[in-house]
């Protein structure tokens, strides 16, 4: 039975989601068998606190992805942020995995309004705008 290209697309789609979804629910499990010194140590090695830890493992390995499309839409290179300043460049994927406003974030990313919305709600505006100030991060 031959299906339709958009029923392959939305096969993938799913089949992505739930291996992201199997990963996460591996890797809380891992979380979970750890004692809290151990996940303290793990956090601390990884330059956040547990919680953020544990946060940003359940927003999966997409759990940023909306950082990375402001970035662009901003005309701010990620790369070069990442280089020259990659603690900085952990803190804005952790607030932005934390997000509570993915939904309206991802609204404004799609209808191409980001750029006017942007600082009404993401906890990685300032940093975002600091950013822009700084021509050694901005696309070429």
């Amino acid at each position: 039975m031959n299906m339709p290209l958009a029923a392959h697309a939305v096969i993938d789609t799913v089949s992505a989601w739930w291996r992201d979804r199997v990963q996460i629910s591996s890797q809380l499990e891992e979380i979970a068998r750890l004692s809290y010194q151990d996940l303290e140590d793990v956090a601390n090695d990884c330059g956040m606190t547990a919680l953020q830890l544990v946060d940003v493992i359940k927003a999966g390995p997409h759990g940023s992805d909306e950082m990375l499309a402001l970035m662009k839409a901003l005309n701010i290179d990620p790369d070069a942020v990442r280089e020259f300043n990659p603690r900085n460049f952990r803190d804005m994927q952790v607030a932005c995995a934390r997000c509570g406003a993915k939904g309206e974030c991802r609204s404004h990313l799609g209808d191409g309004s980001i750029s006017e919305h942007y600082r009404d709600y993401c906890e990685n505006a300032e940093v975002m705008n600091a950013l822009r100030a700084q021509p050694m991060m901005l696309s070429e």
